[in-house]
């Protein structure tokens, strides 16, 4: 829902594959905005909130839903050390060459949602421990008075060891709450110089 009257709502969807082992380098998908920013006639979008949804529309054992299982498979013998398994989205500006280098500190990221798995060392004899975590940082989070786009946005994924049994095949559906605002010249001028502020 809009969180005010002039507010436009976009949504978009991206699609990547995971390797055998629930691997994926990161990639991008990109979400075009040449209907809302347009730096030369000072036009930008001021995000207030971005919600990511990791679908599985070939899941296994869910032909109906679809939905995504949070549930690695991960598996230990007995004996054997912990395992783990992660996965990362997030919206920014700047294409990382890697995932593991954003975080809640990297200049143009403007949302970052974490997933993991753990499975502790097992014991002889005893079943596995599970152990789950989820972290979520939004626009609201990371600018509270909104983050201002002049330029497309970027939606990057990474996977590791998420092996979840079926084609591999997945989407992130992405939905966006921005707010058209005229930018002004030294707006553009700080944009474009932390871009280049490798």
């Amino acid at each position: 829902m809009a969180k005010g009257s002039s507010d436009v709502i976009l949504r978009d969807r991206m699609q990547f594959t995971l390797d055998a082992t629930g691997d994926r380098t990161t990639v991008y998908g990109r979400i075009d905005l040449s209907d809302y920013v347009n730096a030369v006639e000072k036009k930008g979008l001021n995000v207030k909130e971005i919600l990511f949804q990791p679908r599985d529309p070939n899941a296994s054992g869910l032909p109906n839903t679809g939905v995504f299982n949070y549930l690695a498979n991960l598996t230990n013998a007995s004996g054997s050390a912990a395992s783990i398994a992660a996965m990362k989205i997030y919206a920014t500006t700047r294409a990382y060459e890697n995932a593991s280098d954003v975080g809640i500190a990297s200049p143009d990221v403007c949302a970052v949602e974490e997933w993991g798995q753990t499975i502790g060392p097992v014991q002889a004899g005893q079943n596995p421990i599970y152990s789950f975590f989820h972290s979520r940082y939004g626009p609201t989070d990371l600018h509270p008075a909104g983050f201002t786009l002049v330029s497309d946005l970027l939606v990057g994924v990474a996977f590791d060891n998420y092996d979840v049994q079926d084609d591999d095949t997945l989407e992130v559906d992405v939905m966006i709450i921005a707010e058209p605002v005229t930018v002004t010249s030294k707006q553009i001028t700080n944009m474009l110089t932390q871009a280049q502020d490798l």
